[in-house]
């Protein structure tokens, strides 16, 4: 049983007997993993905030690759990210990031700029003005559904190839913009120009330049468009849970901090 050693984000965990967690893991040699993080929850456990979600650790593991689950050797924490934000909507953007690998992502498949990109959308989260996070958050959906394989298409029509109409017509169905001649197609929305220009934006900088160019108002146009585009593209995903949460939340308590746009 070879031991390997890796970086990961954690993403989630959950009990495993009366001492023992299974802790799953987003890492850059491996993709997602579930650990055995055997004694995790005596106190104090000898893990630290190695195991916590949204942490960014090194661990070292007894590798199984026609196996499950991995028994976890050691774990040292990097970052501590859970444990560092102390806002609501930080928090809830930040696991919204970990929800979306959770529902996008199947099993061991090493993806080093799926991961790169999940660690700077944690880390944008953590420090970037609370205007910015739903910014982050769109641009983060759209890059990681880019990198395993469904871009937008925006510069011709997803349906036929044809020419692009004036009136800005996006399908989410189709995973793109349409031409007049496909522009009718069941659920098809209209874009704002601005919102076009938003959404292009999103897809090509930074993410953490993401709140640098977009208005409250065209994320919320955008994150409907792109959370139906979301959709149709994966079957686990049905929205965000973390973000439906600071919905609720905000319209309960009007003065929350960044509400995320609806």
């Amino acid at each position: 049983m070879p031991l390997a050693r890796c970086e990961g984000i954690v993403i989630k965990t959950y009990a495993l007997g009366d001492t023992s967690r299974i802790v799953v893991v987003y890492t850059r040699e491996h993709g997602l993993l579930k650990l055995v993080a055997k004694g995790a929850r005596k106190t104090p456990s000898r893990f630290g905030f190695a195991l916590e979600p949204l942490s960014r650790s090194r661990f070292v593991i007894y590798h199984k690759p026609d196996r499950d689950l991995h028994l976890l050797s050691q774990a040292d924490t990097l970052a501590p990210n859970g444990s560092e934000i102390a806002d609501l909507a930080r928090l809830a953007h930040a696991e919204a990031a970990l929800e979306l690998i959770d529902r996008l992502v199947w099993g061991e498949e090493p993806h080093a700029e799926l991961f790169d990109l999940l660690a700077t959308t944690v880390e944008s989260v953590t420090r970037a003005p609370l205007a910015s996070l739903g910014a982050i958050t769109i641009a983060f959906e759209l890059q990681a559904a880019s990198l395993l394989g469904y871009r937008p298409r925006l510069d011709a029509c997803a349906a036929c190839g044809g020419g692009l109409s004036l009136r800005r017509v996006f399908s989410p169905a189709h995973g793109g913009l349409l031409c007049d001649r496909c522009a009718g197609e069941p659920g098809a929305v209209l874009l704002s120009a601005d919102a076009l220009a938003g959404l292009t934006l999103l897809l090509s900088r930074p993410v953490s330049q993401a709140g640098e160019f977009l208005e409250v108002q065209q994320a919320g146009e955008i994150l409907k468009v792109v959370e139906a585009f979301l959709r149709h593209r994966f079957e686990r995903f049905q929205g965000l849970r973390s973000l439906e949460l600071l919905r609720a939340l905000a319209s309960d308590e009007p003065k929350v901090s960044n509400p995320c746009p609806a």
